[in-house]
């Protein structure tokens, strides 16, 4: 009987010496990814709510989101090697990339525009900015992209008309209109309501004129790309979770918006979600009209060359996912 007794306890203490190590032998360790971002809407919500609900860390991903001030920034200090992959407008990419850059898209998770032109009180109407200063973040960041596009819209040439000063992220830019240093730029949608209240007028809205365009790509150079597929895929995965999570989990997504806002006002908050929710995509392909609408804007920096949608994307990572099932 003492040897039964003893035998059953052997046998309790093995299964459960079993069961606690198992898991320490299949565990894996997380992939480190530095992913520099710029501006202060929808990417850094989507992040935000993708380490709130451990999204990344379930692919494998251990995210370090880093903010720069300025798409065109992110770029140098990319190819610098300071970031893995890069979160911003692709208008910015295939810059680098027609200046001589191995720069890919990688995915494209919102493919129209989430930004609004606004001036001070005194400017009801794009035309009235002939002669004046209107701010930009950088040149040739996404921002001066933006605003080339809105003013030629409005009647205006852009290098002719205007006066363009660097300035830098959209609150400085707003401060800029209030103080008087410059009377136009263009800014996230998600501000529009604080906008409003501040007396500030909304020439523009770009998303109504449903024209395609990269606004938020993830790309990266060329070589980690080839040498990281995996984890290109992980990121992927991890983005298109979290815009699914973002569009379905309001509360979540509030609370992200809520963070990265820095505010309480409710109608800010939910203004910026309901944009989220119209301009992201879970299944995050970029759109040859897409391409072609920045290529058409950078047509002086393309001369030379019969540039394609191909020379400026890799879709290795979302073919695969695609062929997966994943974003079924």
């Amino acid at each position: 009987m003492k040897n039964h007794c003893r035998n059953s306890l052997l046998t309790l203490a093995l299964l459960l010496s079993l069961g606690l190590s198992a898991p320490l032998a299949v565990a894996q360790p997380l992939d480190k990814v530095r992913l520099g971002n710029s501006g202060t809407g929808i990417n850094v919500y989507l992040l935000d709510i993708g380490k709130r609900m451990g999204i990344f860390r379930k692919h494998g991903l251990d995210l370090e989101a880093i903010y720069v001030s300025s798409g065109s920034l992110l770029n140098q200090a990319l190819m610098a090697g300071t970031f893995d992959m890069v979160m911003s407008q692709g208008s910015e990419a295939m810059l680098a990339k027609l200046r001589g850059a191995d720069l890919r898209i990688n995915a494209v998770v919102a493919n129209r525009f989430n930004h609004v032109y606004i001036s001070g009180p005194s400017i009801t109407a794009i035309k009235q900015l002939k002669g004046k200063r209107v701010a930009v973040s950088r040149f040739g960041s996404g921002s001066h992209f933006q605003t080339n596009l809105a003013l030629k819209d409005g009647g205006l040439d852009p290098e002719k008309d205007v006066t363009v000063l660097q300035i830098g992220n959209s609150g400085a830019r707003m401060a800029a209109i209030l103080s008087g240093t410059v009377d136009g730029t263009i800014m996230a949608a998600d501000f529009v309501p604080k906008a409003k209240k501040a007396g500030f007028n909304i020439l523009a809205d770009l998303s109504d004129t449903n024209i395609e365009y990269p606004f938020l790509s993830v790309h990266m150079l060329g070589s980690y790309t080839d040498r990281n597929l995996r984890v290109v895929k992980a990121v992927i995965k991890g983005m298109s979770e979290s815009i699914r999570a973002l569009q379905s989990d309001p509360a979540t997504a509030k609370a992200a918006i809520r963070a990265a806002l820095r505010t309480d006002d409710v109608e800010t908050i939910d203004y910026a979600l309901a944009r989220s929710v119209q301009v992201l995509d879970r299944r995050p392909f970029p759109t040859q009209a897409g391409i072609q609408t920045v290529l058409d804007e950078l047509s002086k920096e393309a001369k030379g060359k019969n540039w394609k949608f191909d020379d400026f994307v890799d879709l290795r990572a979302l073919r695969e996912l695609e062929k997966e099932g994943f974003f079924k």
